[in-house]
């Protein structure tokens, strides 16, 4: 009767211990797939960029959206249009004295007033300037320039005479030309502001003759996510592992 006991205890405590190693094998697949789903998807992403580098030489004039205004130039292809932009300019705030005061306080008999006797030494020190969102309408990448069309402002930005091109996180993309002084740009929602800033890369890349060197930046993003998701072994469909059981 004893050893009856003691061989139903055993067979439980395996019975046991076999469901807890599968609840950890289930809560590991499941653990594995929650990284590899936005791999995935950003890897779609990269191969998508990769592939536009290789192939996408913008949208001409004949096939150009009824819902685009800007007027296309011949030889100009259209890279990106966005309806919902923001025109910025980097603005200086109140700048202010910094120093101190030196003298002698007298006092004016027969008034409550004083009056000081010396000079006041210090230097004034300049606002720092901060983006600026100064118009909103919509923002067109082509192969040539690009252009902003506001409800009160308009700006044009074009490749030929192109200085820098810089995307700051977050926020905006600056514009530097050289038939312009000040540095202005656009900014967008977060949501699209990846694709934003890859259209206007590859514009720009294709105006300058480098389009080498983003398309070797594109083939490293895909290598890199292709190693990430290959390191997290085989999925689940490859090799019959299930998901836990709800």
């Amino acid at each position: 009767m004893f050893e009856k006991f003691k061989a139903k205890r055993a067979a439980a405590k395996v019975e046991r211990e076999a469901k807890a190693e599968a609840t950890r094998a289930a809560k590991l697949v499941a653990e594995r797939e929650s990284l590899r789903i936005p791999i995935l998807e950003e890897l779609e992403f990269a191969k998508a960029r990769l592939d536009a580098v290789q192939n996408f030489h913008g949208v001409t004039g004949a096939d150009k959206p009824d819902d685009i205004n800007v007027v296309v130039k011949a030889g100009e292809s259209i890279y990106c249009h966005v309806t919902d932009a923001v025109l910025v300019e980097p603005k200086k705030g109140p700048g202010q004295w910094n120093g101190r005061s030196q003298g002698l306080s007298m006092p004016i008999p027969g008034t409550r007033l004083r009056y000081r006797v010396g000079a006041s030494k210090g230097t004034f020190e300049q606002g720092e300037e901060t983006p600026t969102a100064i118009d909103t309408g919509t923002f067109t990448v082509t192969s040539t320039r690009a252009i902003f069309a506001g409800q009160k402002q308009s700006r044009e930005w074009t490749w030929s005479k192109l200085l820098s091109v810089t995307h700051y996180d977050p926020g905006w993309t600056a514009i530097a030309v050289s038939n312009r002084q000040k540095i202005s740009g656009v900014g967008i929602d977060s949501a699209n502001r990846e694709l934003f800033e890859f259209w206007i890369d590859l514009a720009v890349a294709r105006a300058t003759d480098d389009v080498a060197s983003l398309e070797a930046d594109c083939q490293s993003d895909v290598n890199q996510l292709t190693e990430q998701l290959n390191g997290l072994g085989p999925s689940p469909s490859a090799t019959g592992e299930l998901p836990p059981a709800n």
